[in-house]
């Protein structure tokens, strides 16, 4: 929890200055002077890639670019990983841990399982943390993947790759989760909201691509391009009735 050193008011990376007193943050001036100091080098290796390709044609030209850009990688992913992590982390101290859970309790009881998810990606810091949430967030992952991707298949005009590949992979990816999910012994917690989140992706798949309750039986022995072959054949059957 970073505090105002004046006033004691919580604050953020975002917050160069107290909003409360006006007081001066320094966690957030020196964050924002590292990532002054990171953008400054990335602009430097990417003007020494650009002038690398326009002094040479040959292939070690391109072996140079990608080394350098590998580099610049190394230096500002681990970065941003450790920002991002560290301001969850004074993010979630802002609230007990009876709060965040009455939340995730009360998305939970709602069915809203995909908000679930986020709010539980932006509060649970560690994996421990709210172990027997683990499981449902997990599969609640896997059907926001499957909702997204049916969106793209059902209603984009233009993807940049095939969209009912990415769904029937979405689609596989969710019920093998669940089926290990299914068998543990340690999810009583658990085991109400997972039988629910299946309900509703059952549903989602018969209502929008005309699966049978056979079909679904068969997604877990089936491959992606198996389950696209059967999907597109659904599809075109429903159309033809």
């Amino acid at each position: 929890m970073v505090n105002c050193k004046n006033c004691g008011a919580p604050l953020s990376l975002e917050d160069a200055f107290c909003p409360h007193c006006g007081t001066p943050n320094p966690e957030a001036q020196e964050h924002l002077k590292k990532l002054a100091k990171l953008d400054k080098d990335y602009r430097k290796t990417k003007d020494e890639v650009i002038s690398e390709v326009k002094k040479t044609k040959k292939g070690y030209g391109l072996l140079i670019v990608l080394i350098l850009l590998m580099l610049a990688n190394l230096l500002i992913i681990p970065f941003y990983n450790a920002t991002y992590d560290l301001a969850n982390s004074i993010n979630a101290s802002r609230y007990s841990d009876e709060e965040i859970k009455a939340t995730m309790n009360e998305l939970l009881e709602k069915g809203e399982y995909e908000e679930f998810y986020l709010y539980y990606d932006r509060y649970n810091i560690r994996y421990d943390q709210y172990r027997e949430y683990n499981w449902i967030a997990n599969l609640s992952s896997y059907y926001s993947q499957v909702c997204h991707y049916l969106t793209d298949y059902l209603y984009a005009k233009e993807s940049y790759s095939d969209p009912l590949l990415r769904l029937c992979t979405a689609m596989k990816d969710y019920v093998d989760d669940s089926e290990r999910a299914l068998k543990r012994d340690d999810n009583e917690f658990a085991m109400p909201y997972i039988k629910d989140l299946n309900e509703q992706f059952n549903k989602l798949i018969k209502n929008c691509l005309h699966y049978s309750d056979e079909d679904i039986e068969k997604i877990s022995t089936l491959s992606s391009s198996e389950l696209v072959v059967l999907t597109a054949e659904r599809m075109n059957n429903e159309k033809e009735d």
